[in-house]
């Protein structure tokens, strides 16, 4: 498969602005729709609420083929979703097909099938001729056709390739070896943008978070390792890692120097059925059944779908046997392209992974996309950002007077510290002295953070209730939403040596820090 990057190469202007990653200024609105129905509605021609139901569904046959796979594991064939001509889900097992998908669904849309030989017979043996040829080192590709039931295998040289498999293949007549051309190859700030390198361009992933809560972006290992987004303003990264060989294509950047821009939990779809897409959640490879549809975004083909066609796309990629989900478009569309590397495979709402590379130029293959899934990211110590900034809740306090009482600042997603606090009165009791209050957060904190409000009297004052409005403002100007909260100094008679107001002047409420 082609990893879709190009030596040397430079888009022009018009074409930079592709994927999302560091939102970086482009005010783009939160995108409500299903922009993956509507692009399965137009793909297969029907209606948009059925194309709805039947992407909803994925869930459902993803845990459908987990339990069989763990419970049934010497009959269980594998699944698969058919699209047309009719929209069914074929359950394929080596004995009793219908009496064994009878114990786990009844639904008509699912079909029981009889197949000749279990799934992990075929993965098996796609394990060993994989081992077998890396020891070897034979170039290949190899895939699961779980129609057939066979493990197909691709190769440019059959001659090696036989010899070295002849003990595997005289007992295993379902490995079939094809000759071809050529082999899977790579393709090279809100997830989808243009990335550039001194020798390649490439596409920016999804915003990700480490464990100490740092806020970065991810794209292909390949790419190069000193990267410039090219959003408004362009923005220098700073590396951080990577992993690059085998099923691991990946690595990490944070914004180095200038103005700090706004990362949020979006991606662009350019071209697609709107603007952009929240990104809420992940989903493994585990939950991605055969037929699932995906889409993805990157700089030079923008954004596209197809179906997921094989869980278990094994290559060698930097002398090491990798694994990789391949995606077919039912049309043959070029799903990915020099320069979309590392950009963004998602479903609704949902982050799949990044692309990896193309198929090989004149094999069967050589439109589809081949994508590392979210499973691996962990091999960077960071996960995708699902939440944006925002404040969740501030609860309203009392206290009494001439002593600090805390108040609590409830918020979700990750912002960049340092994080300015503006809180504003809205109500101040009649005969007191009331202000507007910003503070600031220097630390890298975890939800809540916190303030005090302090009523500063003299004598015997009653109880007064003040209204505030809060919000917060990261370093990279990402703002909350505003929450209003009030703040309740309780009566009390100022005790012999208390802390009063020394000036004689109207009883004041303050805010520290």
């Amino acid at each position: 498969m082609d990893f879709g990057y190009r030596r040397s190469a430079r888009l022009a202007p018009a074409a930079l602005a592709v994927g999302l990653l560091f939102s970086l200024g482009l005010n783009a609105q939160s995108a409500g729709g299903d922009p993956i129905a509507v692009s399965y509605a137009q793909q297969f021609k029907v209606p948009l609420a059925e194309a709805k139901r039947r992407t909803a569904q994925v869930a459902e046959i993803a845990q459908l083929e987990q339990r069989l796979q763990r419970e049934l594991p010497d009959t269980f064939a594998g699944l698969y979703i058919e699209h047309q001509p009719t929209y069914r889900v074929v359950v394929r097992f080596t004995k009793t097909p219908k009496a064994l998908l009878s114990r786990y669904t009844k639904a008509p849309e699912f079909v029981a099938q009889l197949a000749p030989r279990p799934l992990e017979l075929l993965r098996g043996a796609q394990e060993e001729l994989a081992a077998e040829l890396s020891r070897s080192g034979v170039a290949f590709e190899s895939g699961l056709d779980l129609k057939t039931s066979q493990v197909n295998l691709f190769v440019l040289d059959t001659a090696t390739a036989s010899k070295r498999l002849s003990g595997l293949m005289a007992v295993a007549d379902y490995i079939k070896l094809h000759k071809v051309p050529a082999l899977m190859t790579p393709t090279a700030m809100v997830g989808g943008n243009q990335v550039t390198g001194a020798t390649m361009n490439c596409t920016a992933g999804f915003n990700v978070v480490n464990a100490t809560r740092e806020l970065g972006m991810i794209t292909a290992g390949h790419c190069d390792n000193a990267l410039t987004y090219i959003g408004s303003p362009n923005v220098t990264l700073a590396f951080q890692s990577e992993q690059n060989s085998g099923s691991l294509d990946l690595q990490w950047n944070k914004q180095s120097v200038g103005t700090p821009q706004v990362q949020s939990n979006e991606i662009k779809l350019v071209g697609g059925p709107q603007a952009t897409m929240s990104i809420t959640s992940e989903t493994t490879s585990a939950n991605l059944p055969i037929g699932a549809t995906a889409c993805k975004n990157g700089i030079t083909t923008n954004y596209t779908c197809g179906q997921v066609a094989d869980k278990n796309a094994q290559a060698m990629y930097n002398g090491v046997v990798g694994t990789f989900i391949r995606v077919h478009n039912a049309s043959n569309q070029v799903m990915n392209d020099f320069g979309d590397s590392g950009g963004p495979v998602f479903g609704t709402n949902t982050a799949y992974g990044l692309v990896h590379g193309r198929g090989g130029a004149g094999t069967p293959t050589h439109n589809d996309l081949y994508f590392v899934p979210v499973d691996h990211f962990s091999a960077l110590s960071v996960s995708v950002l699902k939440e944006a900034f925002s404040l969740t809740s501030i609860p309203n306090v009392s206290g009494p007077h001439n002593v600090s009482f805390q108040a609590q600042v409830f918020y979700k997603g990750v912002p960049k510290f340092t994080v300015q606090r503006k809180t504003k009165i809205m109500s101040c009791p009649s005969g007191w002295s009331c202000s507007d209050y910003n503070g600031s957060y220097t630390s890298n904190t975890a939800s809540p953070l916190t303030f005090n409000f302090k009523c500063t009297t003299t004598g015997t004052t009653p109880t007064a209730t003040f209204s505030w409005r809060t919000t917060l403002v990261g370093a990279d100007g990402a703002t909350t939403n505003a929450i209003d909260h009030t703040s309740t100094c309780m009566a009390t008679t100022v005790a012999s040596g208390a802390a009063v107001r020394g000036d004689g002047g109207p009883p004041m409420i303050t805010i520290e820090p």
